[in-house]
């Protein structure tokens, strides 16, 4: 029985995580939306692709480039660098996942 009670500690803690890094990536998409769009759905200034055409993978690959290669990026890459420094991989992964299943659009 004393088994069953962590297990089941463990999934509840686990799923307070998971909802707390989805409700932390909906507070950090808010630094997007100024040039991204309230859904992802604007090519940014300097840009050439919307974000919400982006596959989950492309989305995360693309942020954490902008967080650990300073060559990555185009006219705003010192823009993105900025906006995705303070946050951790976790914290990227979680937005990536934040735009992709909230604003996915397939591309036209």
């Amino acid at each position: 029985m004393k088994i069953g009670k962590i297990i089941a500690a463990s999934l509840f803690v686990a799923g307070a995580v998971s909802f707390a890094s989805a409700a932390t990536a909906e507070v950090n998409f808010k630094r997007c939306v100024v040039c991204h769009g309230k859904s992802a759905e604007k090519v940014p200034p300097g840009g050439t692709i919307i974000s919400a055409t982006l596959s989950k993978d492309e989305l995360k690959k693309t942020l954490k480039a902008y967080k650990n290669d300073k060559e990555h990026g185009g006219k705003m890459k010192a823009t993105m660098q900025l906006q995705v420094k303070p946050f951790s991989e976790e914290d990227l992964d979680a937005l990536a996942d934040y735009i992709f299943t909230n604003f996915h659009i397939d591309a036209k």
